[in-house]
């Protein structure tokens, strides 16, 4: 009887499980997969749909993250600001305006990011908001917690959220260590067994620090040790890109993170950024965020990819650690190829994320059959994440070219329109195809049959990895 019941009791599982997926996924291929996940395997099916498939951000994120539409008028000045009509592509998908940038800068790796942000740190005197995914106690984390906790003490509001997952799954954990020092910390959906909240998918990977809200700074970097590459003692550095900003931009930055402040800890900031900087006339760079998120309506970050891909006339050079990209991008990739276009996409040659790795072992070989010309950049691991259109545009940020940073991350873009910009991550990109090796489509694959059948096996989770 009871074994009757137990198995009674499973198949109802499995079946509300699957009629979920069923009704509330937007992907047929999603959809299919979980659906026979759940009545094949009645037990783990269900139990790792509740942990992986279901999204339970979609009306908070409506909610929150909603943009603003502009008239006809104030697209048409976009228009004009930017000089081209890739301005629209990012206006129309995100609905947010373009603003202003002065004194812009690039910060090459943690040795020349982690010097400047402390240094603003340091000199801050209004406040301090730091959003990052991974906030880890090792040496550059403790100078950030002693730099956070020393402007806390002379009045400086500091507000610290971190991706509950991050900070749980990248030890030395930081948390213990900020409440310690009685800072104003939160973290973004923290994993808990009580209330249960165990899922691992809709993850906060944006990373953004703003001093006394007139100095932004955004791109790929964690608080870790792991970005100091000319540091001998760093075991396997990860190389990266940040940016600096000043200007109207940095209060979209604002309210970006006073949403997700909101999100975590109930607290608003938005009264911090009610006031609204008009774009300076003589800013020779024009900027915009693109927010993403998993909420079909908010997550515009592909959907930007997309039409830019589609503008490109000379190049499109693409650099991301991940590369798993569905067949949108693909075909976006290949049309530009097709039109004349120098595309480029360069990638680490080894990865630090096995899964993720070897997933896009099993697609590349196809991809570059097909013609796609893909590097491979030796160590350090590049966890640069930027994208070059033609001479006058670029794209960097948090999001990584893989289905869980364009479905199921929260991330953060930064739309640069600006020749001397692009003219610098062009130069930038370009000493790095020195040491990088072009994958010949006609070279056999070196992978053994066991190897293949691991990436090929890897490559069926990729919409997890």
């Amino acid at each position: 009887m009871f074994s009757l019941l137990l198995s009674v009791s499973l198949l109802l599982l499995a079946f509300t499980a699957a009629t979920h997926a069923l009704l509330t996924k937007s992907d047929s291929r999603s959809a299919l997969a979980w659906v026979s996940f759940c009545l094949l395997m009645p037990l783990v099916g269900p139990a790792a749909y509740l942990l992986f498939g279901i999204n339970r951000t979609r009306s908070t994120a409506a909610r929150l993250y909603a943009s603003p539409q502009l008239s006809r008028a104030e697209l048409e000045a976009q228009y004009s600001r930017a000089g081209h009509t890739r301005a629209l592509i990012g206006q129309r998908a995100s609905g947010r305006s373009l603003r202003g940038c002065q004194n812009l800068r690039f910060l090459v790796n943690g040795d020349e990011c982690f010097p400047a942000m402390l240094d603003d740190i340091h000199q801050a005197r209004d406040s301090i908001y730091l959003c990052t995914y991974l906030f880890q106690h090792d040496q550059i984390g403790r100078q950030f917690v002693a730099a956070l906790e020393a402007a806390q003490a002379r009045g400086v509001e500091v507000c610290i959220l971190i991706d509950g997952l991050g900070e749980l799954a990248y030890p030395p954990r930081v948390g213990s260590h900020l409440l310690r020092a009685g800072l104003r910390f939160t973290r973004f959906d923290p994993l808990r067994l009580i209330p249960p909240s165990l899922h691992i998918n809709l993850r906060n990977h944006r990373k953004t620090l703003i001093i006394d809200r007139r100095i932004a700074y955004t791109g790929g970097h964690n608080i870790s040790a792991r970005h100091l590459v000319d540091d001998p003692a760093v075991r396997s550095p990860a190389r990266d890109l940040h940016v600096r900003v000043e200007g109207s931009i940095v209060a979209d930055f604002g309210r970006a993170f006073a949403d997700d402040w909101q999100r975590s800890s109930g607290e608003s900031l938005h009264a911090r950024w009610s006031a609204e900087t008009e774009t300076p006339p003589d800013s020779d760079i024009h900027a915009r965020l693109i927010l993403d998120g998993p909420n079909e309506d908010l997550d515009k970050l592909n959907d930007v990819l997309l039409g830019v891909f589609s503008s490109a006339q000379d190049r499109l050079w693409l650099m991301t650690p991940y590369f798993l990209p569905d067949r949108d991008l693909v075909g976006a990739l290949t049309a530009a190829r097709l039109r004349g276009v120098d595309v480029r996409v360069i990638l680490p040659e080894r990865g630090n994320v096995h899964l993720a790795h070897w997933a896009a072992q099993h697609t590349l070989r196809r991809l570059v059959s097909d013609g796609l010309p893909v590097y491979l950049l030796p160590a350090p691991f590049i966890h640069t994440k930027a994208i070059l259109i033609d001479q006058d545009y670029a794209l960097l940020g948090s999001a990584n070219i893989d289905p869980r940073s364009l479905r199921l991350n929260f991330e953060l873009g930064l739309e640069l329109f600006s020749h001397s910009c692009n003219a610098w991550l062009g130069a930038y990109i370009d000493d790095l195809f020195v040491h990088a090796r072009k994958l010949d489509p006609q070279a056999p694959d070196p992978r053994a049959r066991w190897m293949r059948l691991r990436d090929a096996i890897a490559w069926l989770f990729s919409p997890f990895l």
